[in-house]
């Protein structure tokens, strides 16, 4: 099933390939410094299949060919969310909350500014420069 990234569409830098969004979660995509990056985020009651502990965003600028430096070979895949009980592989901002998933977070214009403020914050905790642009959210 695709999903429609007619949020995210016209996001710098253009020649980068539309990630795949996991499906019961996910991705947080922002543009900064030339290059666009998306943070995986999974549902509660789902994790990872990789761990993904120090590895907050994929990204894909020139520096990476216009591919995304994903865990997963050869394509648009970021990440895949799993059914688990126990949420383990991701960093603690990688989850929605118990009673916000991916949907109720993009309905609620504050949920989502939330969200995409928390990952702008962190972008920038990692040395990233430039302003963030092209922000949205999309759900799979």
């Amino acid at each position: 099933m695709t999903h429609s990234f007619i949020e995210c569409q016209g996001a710098e830098p253009r020649n980068c390939p539309e990630p795949e969004v996991p499906e019961n979660g996910g991705l947080a995509c922002v543009t900064a410094d030339n290059q666009r990056l998306c943070k995986p985020m999974c549902n509660h009651g789902y994790d990872f299949a990789f761990l993904r502990m120090s590895r907050l965003y994929d990204k894909c600028s020139e520096q990476t060919n216009y591919k995304w430096d994903t865990q997963y070979v050869g394509g648009n895949k970021l990440a895949v969310c799993n059914r688990q009980s126990l949420q383990i592989a991701g960093a603690k901002s990688a989850y929605f909350p118990k009673d916000q998933d991916c949907r109720t977070t993009k309905s609620i214009r504050q949920l989502q500014n939330n969200t995409l403020e928390t990952f702008i914050g962190e972008v920038k905790n990692k040395g990233i420069a430039g302003a963030a642009q092209h922000a949205c959210l999309v759900c799979g």
